[in-house]
């Protein structure tokens, strides 16, 4: 519970668990108003069965002379309606308590999310290489509610039922301490003793249940991204299988936990409603007057009804606690355990749009590059020297494994070298700059990510909507090609969605929109990561014919797998195994490289 506690108070803003004191300390008044309203009964009852009470009590005879009453039954119904006033007080404080704990909880719930996919999103290109983007989803709008609705509200639950019990229970002490420690004890016993048998298997339940959750939204999301392929393929029902048994997981447990939950429920009513029971029978045999009994059964009978509700709680909270703690856990080590703090991962982020944009004059040189990748054996690049001028075509080739992919995502600043070091302009790239020369590249991908939205948007991308410039996004729809589709073919132009993935387009239409987004923003660099390589020879003309029109006005490097794409490249660098081996135009290469006349010989 202590460690639950620390866990949950350290990923709290301070802001937050200021908050959360305010709200402790409302619980609190709170929970003495409910034990006023439930030791009002006890007099109230009393004087209805005996009302010479209100003359023979000092207190009483006193508030009837001040407040000049003039008979018992008129006295009576003021008695009656402070106590109607105090009940209407309790459940009014609980009703406003209840929407605190709710606004508190779900502020936090989206704070939570935010910090967490900013924490991600402020990671490391590394750390995105070994997680699975569906389990990132999972922890983000999943894990990240349970540990809100699940633990800290819990928590909060724990808290208020605890003072309102011991509120209740010290008010019982005082009347009679054999008879309330006898409740405490029975009631205290029963939930003790069930909660000790269960807590076990609960824990087993929270760490499975994190495990299923995450396979469940892996299935769903590797479903519909590969629904082409499974279709084709008649495999949809793998998938299917591989849901049904994570979500059939994810039920069975959360069914056991709320058994769990209700069970104490209808055994304590019982043992509630006997110990109402035995403690007429025990007053009896204390020798007491009838009229003496009713008011503290009364007492007892009101008090049952008020903490049973609370000590269900109380149980529902622990067994929530000891179910979904792993998911606390997780989150915890998810945000607090990366290099980047959580409260500064979104000044982070926000912080590169300030950023200035770097200049390229003199060259970009990559000087002695290795690399490395965590947990491989060999080396990705072994000491790689490439120079690059500005308004060069550059073209990057070699045999499958030689490198190409990591030298460009470290050209790209998402790598940082394991030694050597990329300098432009006569400046290292290093942390403090990685930014600066990011803002002036453009890039093509393999695979062009098209999003469920307009085809501005796409080209546009990551733009806020207010921010677009629509010219820039025409211009650079004219650059790659894609003016004329979108103007004659698009029946609402460039407002025109063209759904998930771009599922309605043909593979040039998505590379030409890749091309268009990489030059919204008209970098001075453009980088092609075998961008036509999964293209037809018409389409990958059409598409190089666009990046043909960049020619001096940008500096273009090209990443190819088909040799034909970098036919025009001014200069032309040989990779194998993370080092340069050849380099020179189409022409020399075809005369120097035995590989390189090989290759091209295949692909012509």
């Amino acid at each position: 519970m202590l460690t639950v506690t620390r866990k949950l108070l350290e990923l709290l803003s301070p802001r937050a668990r200021m908050q959360l004191g305010i709200l402790m300390g409302f619980l609190m008044v709170t929970a003495v108003i409910e034990a006023m309203g439930v030791a009002s009964i006890m007099p109230f009852i009393a004087l209805v069965i005996s009302p010479e009470i209100i003359h023979s009590n000092e207190w009483l005879s006193r508030a009837y002379d001040v407040f000049g009453f003039n008979g018992d039954q008129a006295f009576l119904t003021f008695v009656g309606v402070v106590v109607l006033v105090l009940l209407l007080l309790t459940n009014a404080s609980k009703a406003f308590g209840s929407w605190l704990m709710m606004r508190f909880q779900y502020r936090e719930l989206y704070e939570l999310r935010r910090r967490l996919l900013a924490t991600y999103m402020a990671r490391p290109y590394t750390f995105f290489l070994g997680r699975n983007s569906s389990e990132l989803g999972s922890t983000i709008l999943g894990e990240s509610s349970g540990v809100i609705d699940l633990v800290l509200r819990p928590v909060i639950d724990m808290v208020a039922g605890s003072l309102v019990t011991i509120s209740i229970l010290v008010f019982l002490i005082i009347i009679d301490p054999v008879v309330a420690m006898s409740i405490v004890g029975l009631l205290g016993g029963a939930y003790v003793g069930l909660f000790f048998i269960v807590r076990n298997r609960l824990a087993r339940i929270g760490g499975h249940q994190i495990t299923a959750s995450s396979q469940m939204y892996r299935s769903v999301w590797e479903a519909m991204a590969g629904i082409k392929d499974l279709m084709v393929l008649g495999r949809e029902v793998t998938f299917l299988d591989k849901f049904m048994a994570a979500a059939r997981t994810v039920s069975k447990n959360f069914a056991f936990s709320n058994l769990i939950g209700q069970i104490p429920r209808y055994a304590l009513e019982v043992i509630a409603f006997g110990g109402i029971l035995i403690t007429i029978l025990y007053l009896i045999n204390q020798g007491k007057e009838a009229a003496q009994v009713i008011p503290v059964v009364g007492i007892y009978a009101f008090a049952g009804y008020r903490l049973l509700p609370t000590l269900h709680s109380l149980f529902g909270a622990f067994a929530s606690l000891k179910t979904n703690s792993a998911k606390l856990h997780l989150i915890h080590f998810e945000l607090l355990s990366g290099l980047t703090r959580p409260d500064l991962a979104e000044q982070q982020l926000r912080g590169k749009r300030a950023t200035p944009a770097a200049t390229f004059s003199r060259s970009l040189e990559l000087r002695d590059l290795h690399f490395t990748y965590e947990g491989a054996m060999a080396p990705s690049l072994n000491g790689l020297d490439v120079i690059i001028r500005p308004g060069m075509s550059v073209g990057l080739v070699g045999p499958t494994g030689c490198g190409k992919s990591t030298t460009v995502d470290l050209i790209l600043g998402l790598l940082s070298p394991t030694s050597g070091s990329i300098v432009l302009d006569g400046v290292e790239i290093n942390d403090a700059n990685r930014v600066g020369w990011q803002k002036i590249i453009g890039y093509v991908p393999q695979s062009i990510f098209i999003s469920d939205e307009s085809m501005t948007r796409n080209i546009a991308f990551g733009v806020p909507d207010d921010e677009i410039d629509m010219v820039a996004v025409r211009r650079a729809a004219t650059t790659a090609n894609l003016a004329e589709f979108i103007e004659t073919s698009l029946p609402e132009g460039y407002d025109t969605s063209i759904g998930e993935r771009g599922l309605r387009l043909s593979g040039g239409q998505r590379q030409r929109i890749g091309i268009a987004r990489a030059l919204y923003r008209n970098p001075p660099v453009l980088v092609m990561d075998e961008a036509t390589s999964a293209l037809d020879g018409v389409t990958e003309d059409a598409v190089m014919e666009a990046v043909h029109r960049l020619s001096k006005q940008k500096t273009i490097i090209l990443i190819a797998h088909r040799l034909t794409t970098v036919r025009d490249c001014d200069v032309i660098y040989q990779l194998d195994r993370g080092k340069v081996v050849a380099s020179g135009t189409y022409d020399e290469l075809m005369q120097e490289s035995r590989w390189f006349r090989s290759a091209a010989g295949g692909m012509d």
